[in-house]
C-alpha cells in the first residue's frame, strides 16, 4: 500500500473537468461550500472568508489562483488544505484519492499560495484601525470595541464606531457621477458642502446607494443601512492577511456571536483623495472634540432622546411575546428569554411618562447596559448616531427621575439625554430587575 505521503487527491477545476492533484499530506478535510464574506479589493483568487473554529479561514478559487483570467467555475466542493496556515481551495468536483495522478499536473500547494496569503504567526499585528496587538498580554481584561454596522448592497460591514461623526438621511435621490460611479456629489451639511461617496459602487458591488448617511472625516458614505451600534471582544476581529491589504478598503474581519463574518472597514482607506484636504471645502465641519460621547439617537411618540453610545449593546427589531411578570411595576413590559439569561424589558414610553405605543410590529428593542445591570428597553425607533461636543451637554435644571439628566445642544435643536445607570440603577434599588 502506498503511504499518504505517496498519495494525491485529484480534483476538477471546471465542467471541462480539467484536472489537478493535491498531495495527499497537505489536505485535511473535504467540506461543503460554506457561506463567504467578501473582501473588498481582494485578489480574483480570493474567493472570501469562512469562519471555521473562532477563527476568518481565506478561502480561494483553485481555478483562478492557477491563472488570475479564468472564469470562476461554479464550486462543487471545498478541499481544506495546510500551506503554512489553513485555507479552503474551491474546486468544481473530487475524483478521488490514488497513488498515480495520471495526467493531472501535481500542485505545491505551499508555494502557490505563498505569494497570495501571508502567514499568521502569535502576536501579528492586529487591525491598524483599532490598535493594539494581537496575543499582547494587557493587565486586565481589554474594553469591548465599538462599531457600526452597515448594510451595503445586501451585505453586512462595519466601521469603527470612533470614526463615525453622525449618521443621518440622504435629502434627496442622488445619482453616480458618470465619471466617477462612487461619487454622488454633495449634500450641504452644517454650513458646507459635504462629499458623498456612494459605498456599494466604492467597494465594487455596483451602484447601490440607498439612502443612509454615515458621515466621518469630512465625508458621508451612503449605504441602504447604517446601525445598530455593535460591541465585540478585540479578540474576536482578525486582521486581514497582509499580503491581501493591497490598499484595499478591509482592514479586518469580525466574528459575531452567531458564527457569522462581518467585513470591517478602514475609513482612512474609503476616502478619495483629497476629501480630507481642508482646502477643499470653504467652510470645513466642526472637528470632533476629544471626549465627545457619540449618542444613538431613539425616537419615542415623535420626540427624540439621546443613549450614550457605550451602553449600547445591540438594536433589534422588538419582540413579538414577552413573559409577563406578575406583581412587576407597570414600566416593566415583561422578561425575554436570551443567550445567557432572561433579559428584563422596560417600556421606556411609560418610564417617561409619553402615550403608550402603538403595535410591537414596528417597534424597536435596545439593549443597554450599566452598573453591571443588562436590560432591554422598548422603543418607536433606534437609527441615527450624533457626537455633539462635550460643551454642548449641559445638565438638566430641573433634574427627573426617569433617568433624562443632560441636554445635548444640536444644530436641530435640544435633544434629552437617558442616562442608562439611573435609569437601570432605580428598578434594581426597587428589586425589579435582576442584575
Amino acid at each position: 500500500m502506498a503511504e499518504a505521503s505517496d498519495r494525491f487527491l485529484v480534483v476538477a477545476l471546471d465542467a471541462e473537468e480539467t484536472r489537478v492533484a493535491l498531495p495527499a499530506q497537505r489536505v485535511r478535510a473535504l467540506a461543503p461550500v460554506p457561506a463567504l464574506t467578501r473582501v473588498p479589493g481582494a485578489p480574483a483568487a480570493l474567493a472570501g472568508l469562512a469562519g471555521r473554529r473562532g477563527a476568518a479561514l481565506p478561502v480561494l478559487d483553485l481555478a483562478r489562483l492557477l491563472a488570475p483570467a479564468a472564469r470562476p467555475a461554479p464550486p462543487g466542493r471545498m478541499v481544506l488544505a495546510e500551506a503554512g496556515e489553513p485555507v479552503g481551495l474551491l474546486v468544481a468536483g473530487v475524483v478521488g484519492l490514488t497513488a498515480e495522478p495520471g495526467g493531472a499536473a501535481i500542485l505545491d500547494v505551499s508555494d502557490l499560495v505563498a505569494g497570495l496569503l501571508a502567514r499568521r504567526v502569535a502576536g501579528s499585528a492586529a487591525s491598524p484601525a483599532l490598535g493594539g496587538r494581537a496575543g499582547t498580554a494587557e493587565p486586565g481584561p481589554r474594553p469591548d470595541v465599538g462599531l457600526m454596522a452597515l448594510t451595503v448592497a445586501g451585505r453586512s460591514y462595519a466601521l469603527p464606531l470612533d470614526a463615525v461623526d453622525t449618521v443621518t438621511r440622504l435629502p434627496e435621490p442622488v445619482a453616480p457621477n458618470p465619471a466617477n460611479g462612487a461619487d454622488l456629489g454633495t449634500m450641504p451639511w452644517r454650513g458646507r458642502a459635504l462629499p458623498l461617496l456612494c459605498l456599494s459602487a466604492r467597494l465594487g458591488l455596483g451602484a447601490s446607494p440607498g439612502r443612509r448617511v454615515a458621515v466621518l472625516g469630512g465625508i458621508g458614505l451612503v449605504a441602504e443601512g447604517v446601525g445598530p451600534v455593535l460591541r465585540v471582544r478585540p479578540e474576536a476581529i482578525d486582521p486581514v492577511p497582509r499580503a491581501l491589504r493591497r490598499g484595499g478598503p478591509a482592514t479586518g474581519f469580525v466574528r459575531l456571536d452567531d458564527g457569522t463574518l462581518v467585513c470591517l472597514l478602514s475609513p482612512d482607506a474609503l476616502a478619495p483623495a483629497g476629501a480630507q484636504d481642508p482646502e477643499s471645502s470653504p467652510a470645513p465641519a466642526a472637528p470632533v472634540v476629544a471626549g465627545a460621547e457619540p449618542m444613538v439617537v431613539i425616537d419615542l411618540a415623535g420626540r427624540a432622546y439621546g443613549l450614550p453610545a457605550g451602553a449600547v449593546r445591540g438594536v433589534q427589531r422588538a419582540p413579538e411575546a414577552l413573559t409577563r411578570v406578575p406583581g412587576a411595576p407597570h414600566t416593566l413590559a415583561g422578561m425575554l428569554a436570551m443567550r445567557g439569561g432572561a433579559l428584563p424589558v422596560i417600556d421606556l414610553r411609560r418610564c417617561l411618562g409619553l402615550p403608550p405605543g402603538g403595535e410591537a410590529g414596528g417597534r424597536r428593542l435596545v439593549t443597554v447596559e450599566a452598573g453591571g445591570v443588562r436590560a432591554g428597553l422598548l422603543v418607536d425607533g433606534a437609527a441615527r448616531l450624533v457626537r455633539p461636543t462635550s460643551g454642548a451637554i449641559r445638565p438638566v435644571a430641573d433634574a427627573r427621575d426617569d433617568g433624562v439628566t443632560r441636554v445635548a445642544e444640536l444644530p436641530e435643536g435640544l435633544l434629552g439625554l437617558i442616562e442608562p445607570a439611573a435609569l437601570l440603577g432605580r428598578a434594581v434599588s426597587a428589586g425589579r430587575a435582576p442584575a
